[in-house]
C-alpha cells in the first residue's frame, strides 16, 4: 500500500491544551509506515503552538507548524482553532505499467479539535478533530498515468485540491504519561487536472506516546 500513495491522513495530536504553559510532547508510529511527533505549548491563558514531523518509507515527509487559540470549561471540556502550514514530499510507484509519481506539496490549512481531558477512569483524554484546507501540489509523472519515455521530458503536474482530514483519539494512562491511539481519515477532490487521480490513503490508524508537562 504505501509504495502506491504519496499521501496519507496524518497522526497529529490532539492535546487538548487547557493553561498557559501546558506542555504536552507526542510520539509514536502509524500503519502506514511511518513514525511521527508532535509538540504542542500553551503560550498564554489562550494562544497555543504546535509542530509536527513524520518521517516515513518511500521517502515520504511531511512536517507543519501551526498556531490557535483554545478554551477550557468547567466540565473539563476543551475547544481549538488552529491555522497552520504544512510541508511534505511523496512517491508512488506503481508496478503494472512500471512508473512513478513523486514531488512535494503544500498545505494552508483551519483546524478545529473538541474533546475532554482527565476523566476519572484511567485518567483518560478523547475527541476529535476536523481539518480542512487547500493542498498545493507538484508532482512530476514519470511513466506513472501512462507510458511516454524512457528519457523524458516528464510532465510535472501542479495542483490545487481541497483536503478534508476527520480524526479522532484516545488516550488512557497516568496523570502525565498516557497510551494514545489515533484514527484518522482524509479525503481530497482536485481542482485541476481531474482526469488524473491523486494517489492517497483514505485512512490511517497511529499508536504512542503522550507525555504532559
Amino acid at each position: 500500500m504505501t509504495s502506491c500513495i504519496v499521501y496519507h491522513p496524518q497522526a497529529i495530536d490532539i492535546p487538548l491544551i487547557s493553561e498557559k504553559n501546558d506542555l504536552r510532547i507526542d510520539a509514536g508510529i502509524s500503519i502506514v509506515p511511518s513514525a511521527h511527533a508532535t509538540v504542542s505549548y500553551g503560550l498564554t491563558d489562550k494562544i497555543a503552538l504546535q509542530a509536527f514531523g513524520s518521517l516515513g518509507s518511500d521517502e515520504r515527509y511531511y512536517f507543519q507548524g501551526a498556531a490557535g487559540i483554545f478554551r477550557k470549561y468547567d466540565n473539563q471540556k476543551v475547544i481549538e482553532l488552529y491555522g497552520g502550514f504544512g510541508y511534505g514530499y511523496g512517491s508512488a510507484y506503481r508496478d503494472a505499467n512500471p512508473g512513478d509519481l513523486y514531488g512535494d506539496y503544500q498545505q494552508y490549512f483551519l483546524q478545529v479539535n473538541y474533546g475532554k481531558i482527565d476523566c476519572k477512569f484511567a485518567n483518560m483524554d478523547y475527541g476529535f478533530g476536523i481539518k480542512a484546507g487547500l493542498l498545493h501540489s507538484n508532482l512530476t509523472d514519470y511513466n506513472y498515468y501512462d507510458f511516454y519515455s524512457e528519457t523524458g521530458p516528464f510532465t510535472t503536474y501542479v495542483d490545487n485540491s481541497l483536503l478534508i482530514e476527520p480524526n479522532m483519539f484516545l488516550r488512557l494512562g497516568g496523570e502525565k504519561l498516557k497510551f494514545n491511539i489515533k484514527l484518522g481519515s482524509c479525503w481530497i477532490n482536485k481542482f485541476t487536472h481531474t482526469d488524473q487521480g491523486l494517489p492517497y490513503s483514505f485512512i490511517n490508524l497511529g499508536l504512542g506516546l503522550n507525555y504532559r508537562f
